[in-house]
């Protein structure tokens, strides 16, 4: 994937004039952009996209750039490309210990960084203290992927003894991040197209009366058995396919071991985190917590993400759970299952995250009582058609009840058009006619 990405970049670099070229490079670390050929810059910015080179911080001494427009995807794309490569080198020469480690032992890890109370850790695949000092350093937040030397202690403890990388870069080039709570959110404006061509009729049905747009708050809506979870890997899939710089992050909670199993071998490409119905409330919500975080600090750096929550009604019941058998809703409950679709933004700034998760509207008396609370802060909806499910007709999309709000920032007015005439056909007909388009 890295290297089809890399060619994608370098082709769409050499199309860029010597200005832009410069900005691009000042915004990824290049040294002295300004004083280079066209040639120079690019290899440099080559490097950085392989993980050959580190970026370095810009220059504060000097005369300030005349402009600092650039081309903000490219420079996602350059750091997603980077984050990919320093993973896969990590992966070849960081082998994960065992707790069994011999006391005094050191080994290099890598995981997420994750707060509990005022202790911090890094989870993976052991959990590794970490030192409130390099939280306070490198101005570390949750969510952000950390790889480093750590030394097992007495008792089983292991301990990050220093920081190597933060999210695929050098730790002390993350100062001055953007912080994701203060980017400025604006409407979805940029389709994600979903239609991998040929007879992908899913595809496009959702492409055309329900578009996914960066930044959006999406929801596949059904009942028990309309296939809802399968609806959400076929727009992953499409995702994917056409638009291989978005990083995809799959989380799934209150699921079987085998479908959580299928979801990696599926989506080996996705980062998933996974949290088995046996594993308690508690672990479902610290799965989906800790997946928004890591979504938030990627959006950080300018890159779109996809968040695929499967599903919200399972986490609001998780997040309504006290212990006992419960058949009303709490106002908590569903206070926190919206501050996990207010993750969703479409960033001025640059960069995006993207919300997609699932809603089922009559299953358990608490699931109703969420989707009722949840369904309107959902700016785009596929719905499902049990009628359809029944019949084994996939995809059983209900045409009538798909649809997203703003569409028209999506769409071209001959897209517009064409979805309202369509609209007032049967599902077999508007079937019919998209697989001969």
């Amino acid at each position: 994937m890295s290297e089809k990405l890399l060619e994608e970049i370098e082709k769409r670099l050499n199309a860029k004039t010597i200005h832009d070229l410069r900005q691009v490079a000042r915004a990824v670390g290049v040294p002295r952009p300004a004083d280079g050929r066209k040639e120079r810059i690019l290899e440099y910015i080559l490097q950085i996209a392989e993980g050959k080179s580190n970026p370095v911080a810009p220059a504060v001494r000097g005369a300030h750039p005349k402009s600092a427009e650039y081309d903000r995807q490219l420079v996602a794309d350059i750091l997603r490309c980077r984050e990919i490569n320093l993973s896969d080198k990590d992966s070849a020469e960081e082998k994960p210990v065992e707790l069994s480690v011999a006391s005094g032992a050191e080994f290099s890890s890598a995981g997420i960084l994750e707060k509990d109370g005022d202790k911090w850790f890094i989870c993976g695949s052991c959990d590794i203290a970490v030192n409130p000092q390099f939280v306070q350093r490198y101005k570390l937040r949750e969510g952000d992927c950390v790889s480093g030397v750590c030394t097992s202690a007495e008792g089983g403890i292991s301990v990050l003894t220093s920081v190597n990388s933060v999210n695929g870069v050098s730790p002390d080039s993350i100062e001055g991040r953007a912080d994701f709570e203060r980017l400025t959110p604006i409407y979805p404006d940029v389709r994600l197209k979903i239609a991998r061509g040929g007879d992908d009729i899913t595809g496009k049905l959702i492409d055309l009366f329900a578009p996914v747009g960066k930044g959006q708050r999406a929801a596949v809506v059904g009942k028990h058995g309309t296939g809802k979870t399968a609806i959400l890997k076929e727009i992953v899939k499409g995702i994917s396919f056409n638009h291989p710089e978005v990083k995809i992050i799959f989380a799934a909670v209150d699921t079987a071991p085998e479908e959580a199993a299928e979801i990696r071998r599926t989506f080996s490409d996705c980062d998933v985190f996974t949290s088995p119905f046996d594993a308690g409330a508690d672990a479902h919500i610290r799965t989906a917590r800790l997946a928004l975080e890591y979504a938030k600090r990627q959006t950080e750096s300018l890159k779109d993400v996809l968040l695929v929550l499967d599903d919200l009604s399972k986490l609001t019941r998780a997040y309504n759970s006290t212990g006992l058998v419960s058949s009303e809703l709490s106002t908590s409950a569903l206070d926190s299952a919206k501050r996990f679709l207010a993750g969703a933004k479409n960033a001025a700034e640059g960069g995006s995250l993207t919300i997609l998760t699932a809603l089922n509207p009559d299953g358990v008396l608490t699931d109703g009582a969420a989707y009722y609370g949840l369904k309107d802060l959902c700016n785009m909806r596929v719905s499902l058609s049990s009628e359809l499910a029944r019949s084994r007709i996939f995809p059983p999309i209900d045409i009538e009840g798909s649809y997203t709000n703003g569409d028209e920032k999506l769409l071209s007015s001959e897209e517009i058009a064409r979805a309202a005439a369509l609209r007032g056909k049967t599902y077999a007909e508007v079937v019919g006619i998209l697989k001969q388009s």
